[in-house]
């Protein structure tokens, strides 16, 4: 049997052909394959979607067959970008129940015949609980002290929000004896998972910033996965925490957290493959049996993990690659994911005159979306999104879209904001500390004309620059709108000056506005000193050459 990376599980019979690419089997395989379409082949990837597309696609055999191929192509791709790492965890069998002693008395009794040490506290007596699975610290208040308890698992029925966001708390709706100690032999032992997440710090609008600016992600984290180090402004990344549903993604507005799963130019190279075809994007947890929808000819399912991921530069990047609106499938909506399709609707309602995205919570609303969706005309588009940034792409993007018209303002969202700097060019200095404070290159300095420069489609409206701006009355951020015209998408003149030129030598070295201002602050402490006085208006190599010679003159002439 020859391996190949993608294999077809036939368990039920299929009537067609696929590529020479594809190993057809219905029999057990001696290799593990990269891709396939069923978890009894032990692929690296399953990929339910394949049978979901077969079994429900209206599509003819030939196309299927084609469609087919590029599903298992998206998987491989995702296998190819993927920035995930392996990692472990020992768990022991140290249980901590939570909640009343004859609650648990049968469950207790069940643990220990398992070999399990048990322990049994009464919820009101924990004042904290720190770690993770494997490694859990319970802070328990006892006659007015504070005691420690190291456990592996906890089960708390009716477990507040704080314990929860732990992993290894086990919250059961009731007390099912075999269901839980099941849940909880499961995790015994080497515990195994992965990071669904990655972060550039570079770009980070948290870290080691001198104010609270950001800190989106931690905000929408439904767990301990992600805190702020506050003393040193760092985040802080518990991968065993992380859920990997992706809602610091959608919120994080740099792009400074990429899914690990499908990066962003991972799916900048699956939507090539959805070129005239309609994406179904459908999270991992919306795969079911008893899926019966009948996709109608055209609509080709997009299978992500997490479902709260996607922001504005991933679904602009699939509408246009594609060429038609999308359909999402999903039973929730991130506060990013959904401010994302807000902003977009917006924009194709304005320049096309329709929706772009429509949401399905349930098979109901999916059969109906699919009665709207479809190639929406002059919206195909592609780019090369290599070594661009998320804003970045979604600004390049967005003006071909609006191209040299203008078709107002829309609004942007509460959690993915856009914001327009502005500055009074009288009391600006070109100081520059705005343009340091941007790490996503909104403003910028232009040295060959001594301006700052600024470009509102890019700009996150993390405040930073207004936060740093040592003028009073000088910058100012405004939140909220988007303009659809291309002077938005430019970059734009905010401030501007001359070079002051040194009065010894003649080189330039300072724009004149801080040289003056410079000057307004210490004429009056230099006052009947001229040498000082002329020094603020000398270059760096000059001012000590100044102050060297007044000194030797006035040694001369006896003064001190």
């Amino acid at each position: 049997m020859q391996a190949s990376e993608f294999v077809f599980f036939d368990h039920n019979s299929i009537e067609i052909p696929l590529g020479d690419e594809v190993f057809v089997t219905k029999d057990e395989i001696s290799f593990k394959p990269l891709v396939s379409n069923h978890s009894k082949m032990k692929a690296h990837i399953t990929a339910p979607e394949i049978d979901l597309y077969i079994k429900n696609s209206e599509d003819d055999v030939l196309t299927k067959s084609q469609n087919v191929t590029k599903l298992f192509e998206a998987r491989a791709i995702c296998f190819d970008y993927a920035q995930d790492t392996d990692y472990s965890q020992e768990v022991g069998k140290n249980i901590l129940l939570v909640g009343k002693k004859e609650m648990f008395t049968s469950l207790q009794a069940s643990l220990k015949e398992r070999g399990f040490a048990v322990i049994v506290v009464d919820p009101n007596s924990i004042a904290m609980i720190d770690g993770h699975l494997g490694a859990l610290r319970v802070t328990i208040r006892h006659e007015d002290e504070l005691h420690e308890v190291d456990a592996d698992q906890i089960i708390w029925q009716n477990a507040p929000e704080f314990a929860l966001r732990q992993s290894g708390v086990l919250n059961p709706n009731e007390i099912d004896i075999d269901a839980i100690i099941k849940e909880i032999e499961e995790k015994t032992g080497t515990h195994e998972y992965k990071n669904y997440i990655t972060h550039d710090h570079t770009i980070c609008q948290y870290h080691e910033r001198q104010g609270d600016i950001c800190g989106k992600c931690v905000e929408v984290c439904p767990t301990v996965a992600i805190v702020k180090m506050e003393d040193e402004r760092h985040l802080k990344f518990s991968h065993i925490d992380c859920q990997g549903c992706g809602g610091c993604i959608s919120v994080c507005p740099s792009g400074a957290i990429e899914y690990a799963q499908m990066p962003r130019l991972a799916l900048y190279e699956i939507a090539k493959l959805y070129e005239d075809k309609i994406p179904l994007i459908i999270p991992r947890k919306m795969f079911a049996d008893e899926f019966n929808t009948t996709l109608p000819k055209g609509v080709l399912p997009l299978a992500i993990e997490g479902e709260k991921y996607l922001h504005e530069a991933h679904y602009l990047s699939l509408l246009q690659e594609s060429g038609s609106s999308i359909i999402f499938y999903s039973d929730f909506l991130s506060k990013g994911t959904k401010d994302s399709i807000y902003i977009i609707n917006q924009a194709y309602q304005k320049i096309y005159g329709k929706d772009a995205i429509y949401i399905a919570m349930n098979e109901d609303e999916l059969k109906e979306a699919l009665t709207k969706v479809g190639a929406i005309e002059g919206s195909k588009h592609g780019i090369n999104e290599d070594g661009l940034r998320k804003r970045e792409i979604f600004s390049s993007r967005l003006s071909w879209m609006v191209g040299e018209k203008d078709y107002g303002v829309i609004n942007s969202g509460e959690h993915v904001e856009y914001g327009e700097v502005k500055v009074n060019e009288v009391n600006c200095t070109l100081c520059l500390s705005c343009v340091g404070a941007c790490n996503v290159r909104a403003l910028t300095a232009h040295p060959e004309d001594n301006t700052l420069r600024f470009n509102a489609s890019i700009c996150t409206a993390c405040g930073y620059c207004e936060y740093v701006c040592p003028e009073k009355d000088c910058l100012t951020l405004v939140r909220g709108e988007i303009k659809l015209n291309k002077d938005w998408f430019g970059q734009r003149v905010l401030a501007k000056d001359t070079l002051f030129e040194c009065i010894m030598c003649g080189k330039p070295f300072a724009t004149t506005k801080s040289v003056n201002k410079i000057a307004q602050m210490m004429l009056p402490v230099f006052a009947g000193d001229s040498s000082k006085e002329k020094s603020l208006y000398c270059c760096a190599d000059c001012k000590p050459k100044m102050m060297f010679e007044s000194y030797l003159t006035n040694k001369e002439k006896g003064m001190p």
